[in-house]
């Protein structure tokens, strides 16, 4: 049984594969009626004709009269005619008069007969009239099957028709008219049948329900029209479904599968239906003779497909071909093209066209691979498959490897190993969802060089669409010397600050003790002095302090003692502590909490740290008797907000950007005469933030600042702890 089920899936999709190829001849026999329709469109007469029509009769291009395009339009017609057997009639018809026909060919046999102009006639009552009046310039309509109709009448010869219709528009982009091929349906169906080299039974099927039959034997039926079958149709007619899509479908004896083909794309009931129908007992053959059998008959279908369609393009394309050839011979070399520049028709005007656009690309491609070339920086395109796409003398550099060791491998190889299996993670994430952020700026990664050196590197990665291909264009810099000098500096300051720390610890202890034991046996001048001392350093013991623990945070050593404490309790003991900070400037603290309880998450010191920096900012910047105003509320849905408001004078707009920068000071007088840092933020930011909240502020010049710590509230204290 699984044998058999894999022989008949196999056979089917050898079917397929047939019934699609048909498919195509098929519809490139309609392109074929599509394509003179427009090549006539654009043709001189054509304008001749419109420019006459609207000037009294005389074209003032040329002088010529409208008789005479139309006699030159006919013999055009004429000629396609002869080419093309299945062709009955061709004309060309406008929209005034009631759509009246400006110039009519119709075949008779082998003879072929131009209307004379009191037999013109008008076709605006005609179903196919208003489809084609309403085509967008380039469109094409093609008609349902009837029974061509001559003044009104059924046509006695009562041929099967379909009409190829493409529009004509005049300068102005208005409709002037169209141009309408008369195909025999049946003809024009059975001439496609015989060009292709089919096995089995094959139904040409339209929405109408009309159909016609080639018998695996070579036989060809009539045209069966709907409601004039002459003999039984095929049971399955009457269960195609002319969806844009293909099936195959079972019947006792048989297999069958169907392709619908959309003729015009903007018409919905324009659609062609291929049906193979194929005996059961045929395709119960090896699945290897199947294959085979299923293959030849696809290449050589191809084959002529490819021979058919060249035969009837060659006397349309030959100059083309010409220019084709040459430009793909060019292809990789740097040899000037030879094109027919000096021509004085259309190809000549199309070659000078195209070899001043390919001179405006060269000069622009090397104009970008110079600048590639010569940047710092290496750049780096890969595929969505992590395949080096792009690597520049930067990268050469940086990595030691030379273009031709990393083109078409995999981006691993410039990684760790370690960071390999993560890479492609990245990457697979980022092409399933376009959620992970493998796009970025300046993020710092490790790369390795050819020699098995891991270097510290940032990267920038941006995404671009090439034909619909996603690239990643990485920037890479190698920051070995700057990550050294971050080294030495971290080492600097931590080693000058742990050798401060413990000097200042002591003068100011000494300090504190001399202030105490001698202040009634120095006079006014060296109580002064000594107090100046003892400030200055306790203010050089908080710097320190500061710099420190901006040490740990960047190295990532700070330590957070977390716990589930009532906010407001919180900031009430904490300004409460600090009230005397606020009088020794004249300053009162006053506290108001919105909210009765909120427990957060959080280090009670370093909350009261970042706390603090916020009041003594709000001390140091308020006038003298003011009130700073500390306020608990609910913030946004699970968030508490903590705020500290100021009377002082603002923030200027030129500083708001580096207001948590480090060392940043919109007055740097601060540093001398009050003895700020310009650290405080910085760090408050970052403890805030550690805690899973933000900081943010508000701020007008002259009338004073807000600043907000939003933190995550615990829903419960029990929970949280």
């Amino acid at each position: 049984m699984k044998t058999t089920e894999v022989s008949l899936n196999t056979a089917i999709d050898s079917l397929g594969a047939e019934s699609r190829l048909a498919a195509l001849q098929f519809r490139e026999t309609f392109r074929t009626m599509q394509n003179d329709a427009t090549i006539i469109s654009q043709l001189p007469p054509i304008a001749g004709i419109i420019r006459s029509s609207t000037n009294g009769g005389i074209d003032p291009a040329d002088g010529s009269t409208t008789t005479e395009w139309n006699q030159r339009l006919a013999t055009i017609f004429t000629s396609v005619m002869r080419s093309h057997p299945t062709y009955n009639q061709i004309r060309y018809i406008g929209l005034a008069d009631n759509g009246r026909e400006l110039v009519r060919v119709n075949r008779f046999g082998d003879e072929f007969e131009t209307v004379a102009e009191a037999s013109l006639q008008e076709k605006s009552g005609e179903d196919y009239f208003g489809y084609g009046a309403a085509l967008a310039p380039g469109g094409v309509y093609f008609s349902p099957i009837s029974y061509n109709r001559e003044n009104n009448q059924i046509d006695s010869a009562r041929i099967p028709t379909v009409r190829g219709i493409v529009p004509v528009h005049d300068p102005q982009g208005e409709i002037f008219g169209m141009i309408v091929i008369n195909a025999n349906y049946e003809s024009l169906l059975a001439g496609t049948f015989r060009t292709i080299l089919l096995k089995h039974d094959t139904f040409i099927v339209n929405q109408a329900g009309d159909y016609m039959q080639y018998s695996a034997a070579g036989s060809i039926s009539r045209l069966e029209m709907a409601g004039h079958y002459t003999r039984p149709a095929p049971p399955f007619l009457s269960r195609l479904q002319f969806s844009g899509g293909e099936a195959s479908f079972m019947e006792p004896d048989s297999v069958n599968y169907f392709v619908d083909l959309p003729i015009d794309a903007d018409a919905s009931n324009s659609s062609l239906g291929i049906v193979l129908r194929v005996p059961r007992e045929e395709l119960m053959h090896p699945v290897f003779q199947t294959q085979r059998q299923s293959m030849a008959l696809g290449i050589l279908l191809i084959l002529l497909s490819s021979i058919l369609t060249g035969l009837m393009a060659n006397h349309l394309t030959k100059p083309l071909r010409h220019m084709s050839k040459e430009i793909a011979g060019a292809q990789g070399t740097d040899r000037p093209l030879k094109l027919p520049v000096g021509s004085n028709d259309e190809i000549g005007e199309l070659a000078r066209a195209f070899k001043t656009m390919t001179a405006g690309l060269q000069q622009s491609e090397l104009k970008t691979r110079s600048i590639i070339d010569s940047v710092v920086d290496g750049l780096i395109v890969i595929d969505e498959f992590g395949n080096i796409d792009s690597y520049n003398p930067a990268c050469e550099r940086i990595f030691g490897y030379e273009p031709d060791e990393v083109m078409g491998r995999n981006l691993k190889m410039l990684m760790p190993p370690r960071f390999r299996d993560e890479h492609d993670g990245y990457l697979q994430a980022y092409q399933r969802t376009k959620t992970r952020k493998i796009i970025g700026i300046g993020r710092e990664v490790i790369g390795q060089r050819k020699d098995g050196t891991t270097f510290p590197m940032d990267l920038s990665v941006s995404e671009i669409l090439q034909n619909d291909r996603p690239l990643y264009c990485g920037i890479v810099r190698d920051i070995s010397e700057r990550k050294q000098m971050d080294i030495m500096k971290d080492e600097f300051v931590s080693t000058v600050n742990h050798e401060l720390r413990t000097p200042l610890t002591s003068i100011h202890g000494a300090l504190g003790l001399l202030k105490i034991k001698a202040a009634d046996s120095l006079d006014d001048k060296s109580s002064q002095l000594l107090e100046l001392a003892h400030n200055s350093c306790q203010r050089l013991t908080v710097l320190v302090n500061d710099i420190l623990d901006l040490e740990k945070i960047a190295a990532g050593k700070i330590e957070y003692r977390l716990e589930t404490v009532d906010v407001c309790e919180l900031v009430r003991t904490i300004v409460t502590q600090n009230a005397t900070l606020a009088e020794g400037r004249g300053v009162a603290l006053e506290t108001k909490c919105a909210i009765e309880q909120a427990f957060v998450r959080l280090d009670p010191n370093r909350f009261n740290q970042a706390l603090v920096n916020l009041l003594s900012n709000a001390v140091r910047h308020s006038p003298e008797n003011d009130v700073i105003a500390i306020s608990v509320t609910a913030g946004d849905t699970g968030r508490v907000r903590i705020s500290v408001a100021d009377n002082g004078p603002g923030i200027p707009d030129d500083f708001r950007t580096k207001v948590f920068d480090r060392f940043a000071q919109a007055d740097s007088s601060l540093t001398r005469t009050e003895g700020s840092s310009g650290l405080g933020l910085n760090i408050t930011q970052t403890l805030i933030e550690a805690f899973g909240g933000e900081v943010s502020f508000e701020t007008e010049t002259g009338h004073g600042t807000v600043f907000h710590f939003d933190l995550p509230i615990c829903p419960f204290k029990q929970e949280a702890a």
